[in-house]
């Protein structure tokens, strides 16, 4: 059992991560019940296990793992992944220009949501929960080498979607 010093350890770790871990299930499920159905048990989890962490500076990258694999379990019984809009994550305060941010914000959106669901899957963890390419390995049950060849045809795909949506922008322009 754990004594009051580890539980506010816990604690203290569990304020400063919980903001990014919900972000990042969130924008994997697109669904609020999940999202904290999966970080509920992703902290009770990690609170059990945390003798088990060998590095505890990667207590964040950790619970993300957790979290994302209990909403990997609580899609498969909905048997549907959904995407995030990027308006969830409040890009429209951190840019000066709002037009040009919602504009960007339904950009990528369209985007997410025109990518094969694997696709989408490794964007995800690599660039928004920012997994490394080992833990996305693990996370999808495939070796290294297949997460790169996933991941760069994803940036690949995402690309060629982009270009093709700025080249009818281009069109309806003129």
């Amino acid at each position: 059992m754990l004594g009051n010093s580890s539980l506010s350890i816990f604690e203290i770790l569990y304020r400063e991560n919980y903001s990014k871990v919900y972000k990042t299930v969130y924008f994997y499920t697109r669904d609020k019940y999940i999202s904290e159905e999966a970080l509920q048990q992703a902290f009770i989890i990690a609170f059990k296990k945390i003798g088990s962490l060998v590095e505890k500076d990667k207590f964040s990258s950790w619970v993300t793992v957790i979290a994302l694999n209990e909403a990997k379990h609580l899609l498969k019984k909905q048997s549907e992944i959904k995407v995030v809009p990027i308006d969830e994550l409040n890009l429209i305060g951190k840019t000066e220009n709002k037009f040009f941010a919602a504009e960007i914000k339904t950009d990528i959106d369209n985007v997410f949501k025109k990518l094969k669901p694997q696709e989408a899957e490794v964007l995800i963890y690599k660039y928004y929960a920012d997994l490394t390419l080992e833990q996305i390995s693990s996370i999808m049950n495939i070796s290294i080498a297949n997460v790169k060849v996933r991941l760069y045809r994803a940036k690949d795909s995402f690309k060629k979607i982009i270009g093709e949506s700025s080249d009818c922008k281009q069109e309806g322009e003129q």
